[in-house]
């Protein structure tokens, strides 16, 4: 059965009190179609009927009273017509969201797309803690994350003392990964596309050792050597490869690490991961695989004097030909070396100074004595000479010589 009323929260209530042997429809006279029906049950629901562009009659079923009330169901019902107004079809699209796949959060994308797929391509065993900067955001779909909300995080952090290239490197991960999940299908768009990075200083100041503090550094060394060949060295512990003693030669790891580090430019995981197999004493070069490397490219470094002598020596001292060069406790490989590093540099004096900044020194020393830039990038496994030109002031006569043609 069929009525005409406006429908109000009174009549509404009216209706709900009266009972049917089928049904009573009652339609809306303010806007089309916008209907209350009430079932035998004693159920009402809110619906309003439309006809769409290609001429088929549908019924948009809005909800159920009273949980939905009589004036929520019209503001839901003017949507609607809107809608059909402009030849839209908002039951095709309430079955259409219906069927698309729930978006994930930024958690459960983490953890069960993300991660998993990252490590299988690239070496980046800090990704996790990247991301912990922004746990804030785990509970949340991915499709609900804002830029205004990585502006505000990074607004916080800076005021707290983030650097704005660190800041940069965070963002680029996080832009990164929701990248990957609009490649997957999960997202229409990547919502920090407009969060832009924070001009830094490219060419920053870059931290190498003096030749005083070489110097320094190399008898702190001599000094540690010979300081535990006296006593219970490292290599007593009989939970690390056993180390022959030959004269001339180590009492542990750190010495010949840091003196490959400063005459290779290796980075600390490439040393890490350094295997004989690499090292090439005959022709003098090292290899470091792709695999191993930032980059992912392999690429050849040759080896000086004092490098081959420190592996020729480590070699016979190990008495070891596979597997890598320097092993840890149980023959398993490094991770750090910060706490001896530390020690060390203490030692010798010197403050502020990363054990990745000995690639930095070797980078300073080569550009120094007139080597190509170009040579170094190759020697560094930069895959961009911008990386490179961090060193060029360093060069002889790097600008004085091109001023100097105004000179004639």
């Amino acid at each position: 059965m069929g009525t005409i009323h406006k429908l109000t929260p009174a009549f509404a209530t009216k209706l709900s009190q009266q009972s049917t042997d089928s049904y009573i429809e009652v339609t809306d006279t303010i806007i089309p179609s916008f209907k209350l029906r009430l079932y035998k049950t004693g159920t009402m629901s809110f619906s309003i009927n439309y006809t769409t562009a290609e001429g088929r009659r549908l019924r948009f079923t809005i909800g159920k009273y009273p949980a939905l009330s009589v004036t929520e169901a019209r503001k839901i019902a003017e949507q609607v017509y809107a809608e059909v107004k402009l030849g839209n079809n908002p039951q095709q699209d309430k079955i259409d969201s219906r069927n698309k796949p729930t978006v994930p959060t930024l958690g459960s994308f983490l953890d069960s797309h993300y991660l998993p797929w990252y490590q299988t391509q690239y070496k980046a065993p800090k990704i996790r803690s990247t991301f912990n900067q922004f746990s804030f955001l785990n509970s949340k779909p991915l499709d609900t994350i804002t830029a205004w909300q990585i502006e505000q995080w990074r607004a916080k952090r800076h005021k707290e003392g983030l650097s704005p290239a660190t800041s940069n490197r965070y963002l680029s991960t996080l832009k990164a990964m929701f990248n990957r999940a609009v490649e997957w299908d999960l997202l229409e768009s990547n919502p920090l596309i407009k969060v832009k990075k924070y001009k830094t200083d490219s060419r920053a100041i870059i931290r190498y050792l003096t030749t005083e503090q070489e110097q320094r550094l190399r008898v702190a060394m001599r000094s540690r050597d010979q300081r535990l060949a006296r006593g219970n060295h490292f290599y007593n512990d009989k939970s690390y490869v056993p180390l022959k003693a030959i004269l001339g030669g180590y009492s542990d790891h750190l010495q010949p690490m840091v003196l490959l580090l400063m005459n290779t430019g290796m980075r600390r995981g490439e040393l890490f991961n350094l295997t004989w197999l690499d090292v090439d004493l005959t022709s003098k070069q090292i290899t470091i695989v792709g695999s191993t490397s930032k980059s992912g490219q392999t690429r050849y470094i040759p080896l000086n004097n004092e490098a081959v002598h420190v592996l020729r020596t480590w070699k016979a001292q190990t008495q070891r030909e596979i597997g890598c060069v320097f092993v840890g406790k149980h023959g398993n490989k490094f991770i750090n070396i910060s706490k001896s590093w530390s020690i060390l540099l203490k030692k010798a004096d010197i403050t502020d100074f990363r054990l990745h900044d000995l690639r930095h020194h070797f980078a300073s020393r080569l550009v120094s004595a007139g080597v190509d830039l170009n040579a170094v990038r190759e020697l560094l496994g930069h895959s961009d000479i911008k990386m490179t030109l961090r060193y060029a002031h360093l060069a002889p006569a790097h600008l004085s010589d091109a001023v100097a043609v105004l000179n004639r």
